[in-house]
């Protein structure tokens, strides 16, 4: 089988080449994988060394798009020729032999094609996979982690069977692909360690609204999921819990601590209250600024 590794960027040099590096550095059989890069941002530097690097391996895609912000996601999906369409953060770094050992993963279930999860260590379980054999439960065990882009992939079989007027959403595609096989018998999550990320600050990381995208556009995925009759009642609490723990990090971070940052975080006001208690994400922000304060 072959591996699209799916890169979309917005152009940041000093991440990309590094992540670019550590898949190449493995020295992983080229024709066993491919790499698509595709950029909507405008650095015109960027586009220049993408074109000079592109010249020194075989299975490198690189396309400019004018895709708006996280529709950039679906662009590499649609140039993507692999068996496996998997997304990559554009500030990762593999470690080493876990390109092959993913590869090696991906070739055990080929034939059965589970929806799989590759969480990167965030379960806290080690380097584990789990099977579960319910929709229902997967998207419990998730939680709020199944709004990380970098954890979705999806079998090239299962890409090409979503019909021209499958809804993608706006702010998070990758959710849309990650929940589009609601019935097979097998879903996955490898909370194998594959990858670190390159240390940086939140300067650089979008200027999207935060908290809009945390306590409202996500979770209305998940609210939608509830009403289409795909997970249970139990299951929507303990994914809105999740979330309310993640938001209290949230505004630990950015309000009280002040950690710089691109996002816009004027969503607070207005969005944390439609479907949370704000006082609640406030009071618990602030037992987190106290534990960390005091550690």
């Amino acid at each position: 089988m072959k591996l699209s590794l799916c890169i979309p960027t917005n152009g940041i040099s000093e991440w990309v080449f590094p992540c670019l590096e550590s898949i190449y550095a493995s020295g992983t059989d080229e024709d066993k994988f491919e790499v698509v890069v595709t950029d909507n941002g405008s650095n015109a530097d960027f586009h220049d060394l993408m074109e000079e690097y592109v010249k020194k391996h075989s299975n490198i895609i690189y396309a400019r798009t004018n895709a708006y912000m996280f529709d950039n996601q679906l662009e590499a999906l649609k140039l993507a020729t692999g068996d496996y369409f998997k997304f990559v953060n554009h500030r990762s770094l593999f470690l080493d032999g876990r390109l092959e050992e993913m590869i090696l993963f991906l070739e055990k279930h080929e034939k059965d094609k589970p929806v799989i999860f590759f969480a990167n260590g965030a379960m806290g379980w080690g380097p584990v996979y789990e099977n579960l054999d319910t929709f229902d439960l997967f998207v419990r065990k998730l939680g709020v982690f199944a709004t990380w882009t970098s954890g979705v992939g999806i079998w090239r079989e299962d890409y090409i069977k979503l019909p021209p007027t499958f809804s993608y959403d706006k702010i998070s595609p990758h959710s849309s692909i990650l929940f589009a096989e609601r019935k097979k018998g097998k879903y996955i999550i490898n909370d194998r360690y594959w990858s670190k990320e390159i240390e940086t600050d939140h300067s650089k990381k979008g200027k999207y609204d935060l908290f809009k995208a945390f306590s409202l556009d996500e979770f209305i995925i998940t609210i939608n999921l509830y009403r289409d009759g795909d997970i249970t009642a139990e299951t929507l609490k303990c994914v809105k819990n999740s979330f309310r723990d993640f938001l209290e990090n949230l505004y630990c971070d950015f309000i009280l601590r002040g950690i710089p940052c691109s996002y816009d975080l004027t969503g607070f006001e207005i969005y944390t209250d439609i479907f949370f208690d704000k006082n609640e994400i406030i009071e618990g922000g602030k037992r987190k600024y106290s534990e960390r304060k005091n550690a």
